[in-house]
């Protein structure tokens, strides 16, 4: 089965290293340069999948968002996602791990991470596989997010 990501990332650069990668390791990848009309590919996903699929799973495997972006910053589309599909697994790909946790303070669920830029994308792969979303140890210290970070000396 094909893993679906929807992506929102408005550097053009970095948006292309995405789509290429994860197609190239068997990812279906919708990715948009805005907030507001990534999440309304994300609706438009969702009410499709619960109307016509008769299936109330979230549309994605996960959704990675950016948080400057234009339209709707990612902390926006990610509480507009949750309060819509609150099991949709959603990933920050920022350098703002710190205002993205105070976005996000009352989320306490294991739906929601954080991956501090710089990282290289198969230290992101790595981090969507099934098991390893869910296993990352939470520090209350963290507000109950999950957060990853790569060591720079790991990063090409």
């Amino acid at each position: 089965m094909v893993k679906k990501l929807l992506i929102a990332e408005d550097n053009k650069f970095t948006a292309m290293q995405y789509k290429k990668f994860f197609e190239a390791n068997g990812y279906d990848v919708d990715i948009f340069n805005n907030g507001l009309i990534c999440f309304q590919k994300f609706e438009n996903e969702l009410r499709y999948r619960r109307i016509v699929l008769k299936d109330n799973t979230p549309p994605y495997d996960y959704v990675m968002l950016d948080q400057d972006m234009p339209k709707m910053t990612g902390s926006e589309v990610s509480e507009k996602i949750h309060k819509q599909c609150p099991r949709q697994r959603i990933i920050f790909l920022s350098a703002y791990g710190q205002s993205i946790m105070r976005s996000n303070e009352s989320t306490k669920d294991s739906y929601l991470q954080i991956m501090q830029k710089p990282f290289s994308l198969e230290f992101l792969l790595n981090k969507i596989t099934p098991k390893s979303f869910s296993s990352i140890k939470r520090s209350s210290q963290e507000n109950n997010l999950l957060t990853a970070t790569q060591s720079p000396e790991t990063i090409r």
